[in-house]
């Protein structure tokens, strides 16, 4: 085991190729159970859900989610290649406990991991079914990226953004389980902080492109601190917006306290009311329900 630590320790988690998850967990028969179920969930509850919805199979309303604050933030199509990072922010960790653990010891690990993502993209899909939602976005097709983005995603899952959700169960999950297996001091430092600045990064990111409104935000943050609650609380999830667009200079600090301050009274008001509901679905759905006619008022402040 010695050995394995020694040749993983002083690397970072961006060095692990994402092949050895890609070739090793659909094939093993430690996970093969809880991989394919993570399958079918995306493709049901994420994918067929909008097309079906697009090509006028499914008949969900769908609200736009669009808030003033997103106009704060510049379109910034050159960091689509960090929006499309959220798949490979947590294949690489999958790799690295392959690589740390051997198959014997970390297939079940990353049988945890998957069973995690599993829940969060249903429990999502339980709310899209209830109601779609998106945000205009622009017509930008300059660049393989955002044609693939225009053909491969008909724009209908904003609230509450998976993107967010993912990458904040990420560093919460390995923060986590890092503490659990005991791993070293020096992997625990390079590793929770190279997770922490990619999913904030990312999550910059779906509004520098134009892919999520500030609104998506609080309710994906508020659906993992009820979801996954052993290991995402309140603390994490404000320190987590307070930390967005902090080392950015092409926002005003100004317009920067704006946007974070929406953001944590959005994901403040949803948990709170959501302490009266065994559902945490019901307070996203009571806002979102009145949200187009909130839109219609001159009063903008109404929109929070």
């Amino acid at each position: 085991m010695k050995h394995r630590i020694d040749s993983v320790k002083n690397r970072t988690l961006r060095s692990f190729s994402v092949l050895r998850a890609y070739f090793t967990l659909p094939f093993s028969p430690k996970t093969v159970p809880s991989v394919y179920p993570l399958f079918g969930v995306i493709l049901k509850d994420f994918f067929f859900l909008q097309f079906f919805e697009k090509w006028h199979i499914y008949k969900i309303p769908v609200v736009h989610v669009d808030h003033p604050l997103d106009q704060k933030v510049p379109f910034t199509p050159e960091r689509v290649d960090i929006y499309f990072d959220f798949i490979n922010i947590w294949i690489r960790p999958l790799s690295m406990l392959l690589a740390r653990f051997g198959l014997k010891k970390g297939l079940p690990l990353c049988r945890e991991w998957i069973d995690r993502l599993k829940k969060t993209y249903k429990e999502a899909g339980r709310f899209y079914r209830f109601c779609l939602s998106t945000t205009d976005r622009p017509k930008y097709k300059k660049s393989a990226a955002f044609l693939k983005i225009h053909l491969f995603d008909p724009h209908f899952c904003c609230v509450p953004s998976l993107h967010i959700a993912i990458v904040v169960l990420c560093f919460a999950f390995y923060r986590d389980l890092f503490e659990r297996k005991d791993f070293t001091d020096e992997e625990k430092s390079r590793w929770n902080a190279e997770l922490y600045e990619n999913a904030v990064a990312i999550a910059e990111t779906v509004l520098y492109v134009k892919q999520h409104s500030v609104n998506c935000i609080p309710a994906a943050l508020y659906m993992m601190t009820k979801i996954h609650s052993d290991i995402i609380d309140t603390d994490m999830c404000i320190d987590f917006i307070n930390a967005l667009f902090r080392e950015q200079t092409d926002i005003s600090e100004e317009d920067k306290r704006e946007i974070n301050k929406h953001i944590q009274y959005m994901y403040e008001r949803f948990f709170l009311e959501g302490l009266h509901y065994e559902d945490w679905r019901e307070p996203v759905q009571r806002w979102i329900s009145n949200y187009e006619e909130l839109k219609k008022s001159s009063d903008l402040s109404d929109l929070l």
